[in-house]
């Protein structure tokens, strides 16, 4: 789907990514500039300096594991923990979910960079629940929330259940945390180390969530990070400097933390606002966490064309893509609540929400017919 980037740029108010406003990239790195400074930071070489130890023990302790190691990407740190559960296990097969970031977004790269092959479990339009899991494999991922489901979380029951039905199958679980730090509201507060608990291992995003420059931590027992630090260095993540992606995750991982609560809770006011418009459905309804998707009934190069009709009108864009994985009877827009969002009014977007349904509707009318036929 083409952007129409002078569109989007004229806009007021954008709910695209990223989700924290939209700001020049100088000027994101003068603010890591004069953060270092006031801290300060220094140069580190190849990952093995204070800033990224200081991060690595802070991540750590939030998950509940003892250990944990940055890595420049969550491709990298999934598909290096897939290896390490093969090798532990002796078995050359992972459960994914149909929607699984593996699979839809890696170029299967579990296979041909790992030597690995996956099993798809679960229905497509759900969370994983316990009678998902299959014996003998490697390890299952689970992804919470999931993205495709519109950050879909199973109940703390579910959750639960699938630790058990994973400890009876001896089947260590794997969780693809990607977006795991707006999950806190949903299980009634309780901790990110009680959320992670029974998984062998989990990878967090720092720039999905918390808005920095980049970068992922993979966390799990000493031993199994050790020989994570081993992979990375093989497929030549140890990177010359953290800078600045490390002390950017620093700067910002207490604030949007403390803000999470408030994102989740704008989520869930906003889809509220949306779920009376005809011609979209919001889901799920209410959000479990920060995200939301808003369904609309036709393809995704029909709805790109109603967005930008609707930025023409009313001055909002309303995100840079659609997902179109069903068969192009109905796409996804992803809608994530970030500090950009806290300041936007409800009235505003879904006014320009149903400008976009309007379109949609007319869209869908046969030459000839009538809006009322």
């Amino acid at each position: 789907m083409t952007i129409d980037a002078g569109l989007r740029a004229s806009c007021e108010t954008h709910l695209g990514f990223p989700h924290h406003g939209v700001e020049t990239a100088s000027d994101h790195l003068r603010a890591v500039a004069d953060y270092m400074d006031s801290e300060g930071l220094d140069a580190e070489m190849y990952l093995g300096g204070p800033m990224v130890a200081a991060l690595e023990a802070k991540i750590a302790g939030l998950l509940g594991k003892p250990a944990a190691m940055w890595c420049p990407t969550g491709t990298m740190a999934q598909g290096i923990a897939a290896r390490i559960h093969a090798g532990a296990t002796g078995r050359k097969t992972i459960q994914l979910h149909p929607t699984s970031h593996l699979e839809l977004h890696e170029e299967r790269g579990y296979h041909f960079a790992h030597g690995l092959d996956a099993t798809l479990i679960g229905e497509w339009s759900s969370p994983l629940g316990a009678d998902d899991l299959q014996p003998a494999a490697a390890c299952a991922f689970i992804e919470m929330p999931q993205r495709h489901n519109g950050g879909a979380l199973p109940s703390w029951e579910a959750l639960q259940a699938i630790k058990a039905r994973a400890r009876a199958l001896d089947l260590p679980l794997h969780l693809d945390g990607a977006r795991l730090w707006s999950t806190r509201p949903f299980y009634d507060d309780r901790s990110y180390a009680g959320i992670c608990d029974g998984f062998a291992s989990v990878y967090v995003s720092l720039y999905k969530d918390i808005g920095a420059l980049g970068g992922a931590v993979l966390a799990g027992e000493a031993d199994f990070i050790a020989e994570a630090r081993l992979w990375m260095a093989r497929l030549g993540g140890c990177i010359v400097s953290p800078v600045p992606m490390v002390p950017d995750a620093l700067r910002l991982i207490d604030r949007r933390l403390e803000l999470m609560p408030a994102f989740v809770q704008r989520a869930r006011a906003l889809a509220a606002a949306l779920s009376g418009i005809d011609g979209v459905a919001v889901t799920p309804d209410p959000p479990h966490v920060n995200m939301l998707h808003l369904r609309v009934p036709c393809d995704a190069a029909t709805a790109g064309r109603a967005r930008d009709e609707a930025a023409r009108q009313t001055g909002v864009w309303l995100g840079n893509r659609f997902w179109d994985l069903e068969g192009g009877a109905v796409c996804s827009l992803e809608i994530t609540a970030g500090e950009a969002l806290l300041d936007i009014s409800d009235t505003r977007l879904a006014e320009a929400v149903s400008v976009l349904a309007r379109h949609v509707a007319g869209a869908a009318i046969r030459p000839g017919q009538t809006a009322e036929a």
